[in-house]
């Protein structure tokens, strides 16, 4: 009999110390909660950030796509305004042969010359600028990858403690069984004659 209240008091203890270990992961959980919330947050505001820089390399690449094209139609036309300065040049200087022939073909190839330079710096230009704009937008892409693979996992580790705590939870709730008394032993009555 002297141990029965000695087994629900141990008892009683095991489950108030259940009890305080739950308290104290639920806490701890919501404090682990609220960090992942703002953690999200964040991660949620650096991928709107992320896309909207991405958006704005790809307006950004185009125009350079586009701006290349027109310097490559300028080159094209500098070109042909070459080969025309060029051939009249040429038959100025089999009609005149004089002197004058080496100043009028530096005169007429001069200035195609100097804006093929310009035009050609410019479009190695636009290609670096290119490059470095394609470069930028792989290292955001991998970004973004990389802090959604962090997002799903801290939604799993979230979802992992939420189960763990239900079940911890559950445990709690269920009533405890009575733990079934001892039966007393007597002492087996003899039959036969007492001496």
């Amino acid at each position: 009999m002297g141990q029965e209240p000695a087994e629900s008091s141990a008892g009683e203890m095991m489950v108030f110390g259940l009890i305080e270990q739950a308290d104290r992961m639920g806490k701890s959980a919501q404090g682990t909660q609220r960090a992942l919330t703002a953690q999200i947050e964040q991660l949620a505001q650096l991928q709107r950030w992320a896309e909207a820089t991405a958006l704005e390399l790809q307006k950004r690449a185009e125009a350079a796509i586009k701006s290349l094209e027109a310097e490559r139609v300028q080159l094209q036309r500098a070109r042909a305004g070459f080969e025309h300065n060029a051939l009249v040049a040429m038959q100025d200087a089999m009609e005149k042969q004089s002197a004058g022939i080496e100043r009028q073909a530096v005169k007429a190839m001069g200035a195609p010359l100097s804006e093929i330079q310009q035009a050609a710096t410019q479009v190695r230009q636009i290609i670096k600028d290119a490059n470095w704009l394609f470069v930028l937008g792989i290292f955001l892409a991998g970004l973004v990858i990389g802090l959604m693979m962090a997002y799903f996992m801290v939604v799993h580790t979230q979802n992992a403690m939420d189960d763990r705590l239900d079940k911890i939870e559950q445990f709690l709730s269920t009533p405890a069984q009575p733990v079934p008394a001892a039966p007393e032993s007597h002492a087996p009555a003899h039959k036969g004659k007492v001496k």
